[in-house]
């Protein structure tokens, strides 16, 4: 009489592998449009700031020669009150300028090499109006200083920071600004969490 032994066991078979090649070749294909649209953002930015960049210029180099006929008229002439007045003025506009293409520059650069969306958001939202020199951020509060051509751009530009990822949720709980002398309006933003702002 024959005796049949069963060595079957399902525990015998190897363990079915969670990760599939499809799974890879799907997840490869995400990352891989995520990075396509990330670096289209960035060149886009980049586009932008760059024209942003080249009107400024072309304003900057029409001042400057402003300035220089007007100083070329007083050097004919008695010094007038008025244009004397004029040609401080194109000067302080000029050097507003040149501080401005500088900070367009650093934006680029900071753009082009993709770093923090604060940085991204600041570079979304600047304009010809507005130079940031400083800014410090503590855990969710945000203190912004910096220069403007006009007192009304910087309700302007606080409007659409209030729009950026970075800010969202942030109050803006003062604002002073300053003009010093023979210095463009200086002014000064902090912010505080929203929550922190309702207490």
């Amino acid at each position: 009489m024959k005796t049949r032994i069963n060595l079957y066991s399902e525990s015998l078979l190897p363990p079915e592998l969670r990760l599939s090649f499809n799974r890879m070749a799907i997840g490869l294909m995400v990352l891989l449009v995520l990075s396509v649209v990330g670096s289209t953002l960035s060149y886009v930015l980049v586009l932008g700031l760059e024209s942003d960049h080249a009107e400024l210029a072309s304003t900057k180099n029409s001042l400057e020669r402003e300035k220089t006929d007007l100083e070329a008229k007083i050097a004919l002439r008695k010094p007038d009150a008025k244009l004397v007045a004029k040609v401080d003025l194109f000067a302080q506009q000029i050097e507003l300028k040149q501080m401005l293409l500088g900070e367009l520059s650093q934006r680029e650069a900071l753009t082009s090499h993709g770093y923090s969306p604060l940085m991204e958001d600041l570079a979304r939202v600047a304009n010809a109006s507005i130079w940031l020199n400083r800014f410090q951020v503590e855990e969710d509060n945000f203190v912004f200083e910096g220069f403007t051509a006009s007192a009304h751009s910087v309700p302007l530009w606080v409007d659409r920071l209030k729009m950026t990822e970075t800010l969202k949720g942030q109050a803006f709980a003062s604002m002073t600004m300053n003009r010093g002398d023979d210095q463009p309006l200086s002014f000064t933003l902090t912010t505080t969490a929203q929550t922190e702002a309702n207490q």
